[in-house]
C-alpha cells in the first residue's frame, strides 16, 4: 500500500506571516491553485481514501486536488497541526521580538521545546501514529492531506529517523511525497515530486 503525502496549499496566515497551529485561515488564490495543481500531478496515482486535518487550510485542499475523483475525504483531527498555545495566530516577527531565544530554540528543535501552554511534540507524535495506524490497517492507498509538522513527524516515523529529524524535513506547498508500506517497512518513493 501506499501513502501519499500532502501540505495544504499557501494560507492567508503564510502570508501574514503568523505562528499559526490550530487556527482555521482559509488558503490563498495561489493555495487554491497549487491544490488543483497537486490534484493533476496525482491524476495517475490510484488513491483510495483521503484522510485531511479538518482545518479548513487542509480540508480544502484535499477536496480541491480530488475534485472530480470519487475518492472520499475523512476528517481526522489527529492530522492537525500542533496547538501552538500563547504563540497561536501571532505575528512571527513579533514573537521573535518578545522571546528571541525561545522562538529560535523551538525553529531548531520542536522536538524538545514546547511553546508556553502549547502541544507537545510527544502529544503530536501519538496522535499522528494513530493515524497511520488506521490508514495502514486498511491495506488501502491513502492520501494524508495535512501540515508541516505532522507530515514530518509522520515521515520520521514511517522511515524510522531519530526525532531530531523532523526538525530537517520540509514539506512544500503544491508537492506531494510517497511512502510504500510493506513487509513491515517503509520505502520512500517521491519527497516534494
Amino acid at each position: 500500500m501506499k501513502l501519499y503525502l500532502v501540505r495544504h496549499g499557501e494560507s492567508e496566515c503564510n502570508v501574514q506571516r503568523r505562528l499559526y497551529g490550530r487556527t482555521d485561515c482559509s488558503l490563498t488564490e495561489k493555495g487554491c491553485r497549487q491544490a488543483r495543481e497537486v490534484g493533476e500531478k496525482l491524476a495517475g496515482e490510484h488513491i483510495d481514501l483521503c484522510i485531511s486535518s479538518p482545518l479548513i487550510r487542509a480540508a480544502e485542499t484535499a477536496r480541491l486536488a480530488l475534485a472530480g475523483r470519487s475518492v472520499r475525504i475523512e476528517l481526522d483531527d489527529g492530522l492537525m497541526e500542533q496547538d501552538m498555545g500563547e504563540f497561536e495566530n501571532r505575528p512571527f516577527e513579533q514573537m521573535i521580538a518578545e522571546q528571541p531565544e525561545l522562538v529560535r530554540a523551538m525553529l531548531n528543535d520542536w522536538t524538545t521545546v514546547v511553546p508556553p501552554g502549547g502541544e507537545s511534540f510527544d502529544s503530536l507524535r501519538g496522535r499522528v501514529l494513530n493515524v497511520i495506524e488506521r490508514a495502514a490497517a486498511g491495506g488501502r492507498d491513502t492520501l494524508l492531506v495535512a501540515h508541516n509538522g505532522p507530515l514530518s513527524t509522520i515521515m520520521m516515523l514511517l522511515l524510522e529517523m531519530p526525532d531530531s529529524a523532523v526538525n530537517r524535513l520540509w514539506f512544500e506547498q503544491g508537492c506531494w511525497s510517497c511512502v510504500e508500506l510493506g513487509e513491515g517497512k517503509a520505502r520512500l518513493l517521491y519527497f516534494n515530486k
